[in-house]
C-alpha cells in the first residue's frame, strides 16, 4: 500500500509532468520567446501561482523542456545503433548512424535549434561535445567514437585522437544541419546530394590513417 509520501511524491511528479508538457505544446505552438508561466497555467487550467509550487519560473521550465529533447533525440539514435552495430561493417554503421542523426534532427527542427544553439550551462551540460574526454561523458560523442573504433585504421590510436576525429564529424554534421534548416527552401535533389556528400566525406576521413594530437 502507497504510503501518503509517497502518494505526495507521485501526485508532485505528475503535476510537473503535466506542466512541462504544456510547455512543450506552447513552445511548439509559439516559440520559446512567447512562452510564459500565465500561459502555461492557462493550458493546464490552474493559477500562474501554482507553477511556483513546482518550478522557480520560466527559466526552469525551459531548461527542463530543452534538456529532455536532447535526450530523446539521443535515445532515438541509440535505439537506431542498437539494433544494427553488430550486424553491419563500420563503414555502413558509421554511415546509417549519422544519417539517421540528420534526417531525425531535420524532422524536429524547431527543437533541435532551440536544444542546440541555447547556450544556458544547464543545457551545456547536456549538449556540449568539444570538451575533452566528452567521448565518456556524451553519449552522442560515445557513440560515434565507439563506431570509430571499430575501423581497422583507428584501431591501434589513442583514444584521444578518435575522439578528436568523432568531435569534428559531430561539428560538421551540425554545421549541415543548421543550414539546412536555414535554408529551408532547398530543392529536395540539393538536400540529398549534400546529405550524400557529408556521409562520403565522413566514411572517407574515418577510412583514413589520422595523426596523433600533439602533447
Amino acid at each position: 500500500m502507497m504510503t501518503k509520501e509517497q502518494r505526495q511524491m507521485r501526485e508532485r511528479e505528475e503535476m510537473k509532468k503535466r506542466i512541462l508538457e504544456a510547455a512543450a505544446l506552447l513552445i511548439a505552438e509559439e516559440g520559446i520567446e512567447k512562452l510564459s508561466i500565465r500561459k502555461i497555467a492557462e493550458k493546464i487550467e490552474y493559477s500562474p501561482g501554482i507553477i511556483y509550487h513546482y518550478f522557480q519560473g520560466k527559466d526552469e521550465i525551459v531548461v527542463r523542456y530543452l534538456q529532455q529533447k536532447y535526450t530523446d533525440m539521443v535515445a532515438g539514435l541509440q535505439s537506431v545503433q542498437r539494433k544494427v552495430e553488430h550486424e553491419l561493417p563500420p563503414e555502413t554503421l558509421l554511415r546509417q548512424s549519422l544519417e539517421q542523426w540528420i534526417r531525425m534532427t531535420l524532422t524536429t527542427s524547431v527543437e533541435y535549434r532551440n536544444v542546440m544553439l541555447n547556450d544556458t550551462p544547464a543545457v551545456l551540460s547536456y549538449t556540449a561535445v568539444l570538451f575533452k574526454g566528452a567521448g565518456q561523458e556524451r553519449k552522442a560523442i560515445g557513440m560515434l567514437c565507439q563506431c570509430l573504433s571499430r575501423f581497422e585504421s583507428k584501431a591501434q590510436h589513442m583514444e584521444s585522437s578518435i575522439e578528436l576525429t568523432a568531435q569534428v564529424m559531430w561539428s560538421a554534421a551540425f554545421g549541415l544541419i543548421m543550414r539546412l534548416i536555414v535554408e529551408k527552401d532547398l530543392p529536395e535533389d540539393q538536400v540529398e546530394a549534400l546529405i550524400s556528400c557529408y556521409l562520403d566525406s565522413m566514411v572517407s576521413i574515418a577510412t583514413r590513417e589520422i595523426r596523433e594530437p600533439l602533447t
